[in-house]
């Protein structure tokens, strides 16, 4: 009994040992297998592998080159002041030419139209005497239009400024500055937008006044223009005497409120222009509107400026000269010059630096496209005086009568211990101030010509041009205000998009390729798509660009 149950366990110790040794080589032969079918797999799907690894390679790149455009627009934001205060000396010294215009050629033009007008009249009385007729013909002289031009600005300038000194400026000054700063920060908003809409109406106003077919007109058209012209210029210059009357205040005042009151609005434009999209039109009107307000800020604190050197000089006539010293004068007299300005418009340069960054940085705009401003203002410039007008919108008209308005009793105020006469001073004070201001503005003349011959020079040796292309962005994507979104996203969003658009979507971008899976229809055109489109289009649209022209979403 006992050798039978060895002979059991002998028998299921062999099993197991079978069992064991026959386990391994099944293992062995399965990962075979999977080894060959994985191979097998693998030589058919290399293909698909291979363009894997292209992918992932390609999306590496363009990692890399958007990081790349990251940084061409940090860059870009740096050398933006550069390029902004180049176009901007350019455009405000021709707007000051343009201002010293009606100071010094206007006056000359017209005295030589009316000598003209004169000789003419003796040598058709000398013929007549001559001829010995009994009937004398009546003296007919036929005024050109541009003379006619230049009698009509003279007459609304010098009305306007007659109605304009029956105000008192002393009543408007503690007037405005008994209000509280709520009240001056309405003020100030009030003023500022209804300087836009004179400036606006009178541009369009004073273009028909001076028009050649104006001064073919019958004389109750013309006399009603006239008239209206006045009137717009009169109400236009009472509204910039009470801005400057509002900066005087802001400016002189003991306490820091106000200033920082104006200050602050300078500021309020940052949020106002840079979180929005622009194009290239909208772009270059935001940047002649800056133009136009730093203008304006330069020419109200001038008068503020000349207003407290005359009243300090007042104040120093009365004191005794042992007081006097020259270091103290010097310092004195830059304090009240460059005092507000260095305020004021240096607050006003931070804010264009900052608000042009942002701009150019979100829209992707190179900072080369102040070169096309900067040729299309030196064309306008090179052409007609009254053409660089209208681009910019400077209501000179209106500033020549807050200048006369302002300055003339500041000038011409006598001293108590002048013993000059009235007359004889009055004199000699206005040609003085005649002479500086042609001597000025022949320097500016030189100045610009020699500027202008070398922009027109620089422009014809690169052969460059207004128009805009693809090379004035930074490649990448455009952000509609709430973030990118890339192909792929778009296609997911706009999968189940309305298939009735196809074709009007193939035919509205016919930049897409074939293939594309943007070329099927079902996808809107991005906002790159857009621009491009709208560039090819119109490519040298920043020519018909002008300050009060809605060639945008609004006007700037």
């Amino acid at each position: 009994m006992q050798h039978k149950d060895t002979a059991v366990a002998k028998d299921t110790t062999k099993k197991r040992l079978l069992r064991r040794n026959s386990a391994p080589s099944a293992i062995h032969i399965i990962s075979q297998l999977d080894k060959k079918w994985s191979f097998l797999w693998n030589t058919i799907d290399r293909h698909s592998i291979i363009e894997e690894q292209d992918k992932r390679s390609d999306a590496k790149r363009e990692e890399e080159r958007e990081d790349d455009y990251e940084l061409e627009q940090l860059l870009n934001m740096v050398r933006i002041p550069m390029f902004l205060e180049k176009f901007m000396l350019f455009a405000l010294l021709t707007s000051l030419d343009c201002f010293l215009y009606y100071f010094t050629v206007l006056p000359i033009r017209l005295i030589k139209g009316y000598v003209k007008q004169f000789k003419s009249h003796r040598q058709h009385y000398r013929l007549q005497q001559r001829s010995g007729h009994k009937h004398k013909i009546p003296f007919r002289y036929k005024v050109t239009s541009r003379e006619y031009k230049e009698r009509c600005m003279i007459f609304i300038i010098v009305i306007s400024s007659i109605l304009l000194s029956k105000l008192d400026t002393s009543k408007l000054y503690h007037r405005i500055k008994r209000q509280s700063a709520m009240k001056l920060y309405m003020l100030f908003s009030v003023l500022e937008m209804a300087d836009k809409m004179l400036a606006s109406l009178g541009q369009s106003l004073l273009t028909v006044m001076l028009s050649r077919k104006n001064s073919q007109r019958i004389l109750l058209h013309r006399c009603l223009l006239v008239s209206m012209s006045l009137i717009y210029v009169t109400i236009h210059g009472y509204v910039l005497v009470y801005q400057a009357i509002s900066l005087n205040i802001a400016v002189n005042s003991y306490s820091n409120a106000l200033l920082t009151l104006l200050l602050s609005m300078q500021f309020a434009e940052i949020k106002s222009s840079v979180l929005k999209k622009f194009d290239k039109e909208g772009f270059f009107q935001i940047t002649i509107a800056d133009v136009v307000e730093r203008f304006k800020l330069t020419l109200l604190l001038s008068i503020t400026g000349l207003r407290n050197l005359r009243s300090w000089t007042s104040s120093l006539s009365n004191t005794s000269i042992n007081f006097w010293s020259p270091r103290s004068t010097l310092s004195v007299v830059i304090n009240i010059l460059c005092g507000p300005m260095v305020s004021v418009v240096g607050s006003e340069v931070i804010v264009d630096w900052a608000k042009h960054a942002y701009i150019t940085k979100f829209n992707r705009i190179r900072p080369q496209i102040y070169d096309k401003f900067y040729y299309i203002l030196y064309r306008d410039y090179s052409t007609r005086t009254h053409k660089l007008e209208d681009r910019l919108g400077l209501p000179l008209p209106a500033s020549v009568v807050l200048f006369v308005v302002m300055v003339r009793p500041t000038l011409f105020k006598s001293p108590e211990s002048s013993y000059l006469p009235s007359l004889f001073r009055i004199f000699f004070m206005g040609a003085s101030v005649f002479l500086l201001a042609l001597l000025s503005k022949f320097v500016l003349d030189l100045i610009l010509i020699k500027w202008s011959k070398r922009i027109g020079q620089r422009f014809r040796d690169q052969a460059l041009s207004t128009a805009v292309t693809e090379e004035e962005y930074v490649p990448g994507l455009l952000s509609g205000g709430m973030g990118k979104i890339d192909v792929a996203t778009r296609i997911a969003l706009h999968s189940d998009y309305n298939k009735e658009n196809q074709i009007e979507t193939q035919s509205a971008s016919p930049t897409r390729k074939r293939g594309d899976p943007l070329a099927a229809g079902c996808i809107p055109p991005s906002l790159n798509e857009m621009r491009k489109q709208k560039d090819s289009k119109n490519p040298r649209s920043l020519e018909n660009v002008a300050r009060y022209k809605m060639v945008s979403k609004r006007i700037w």
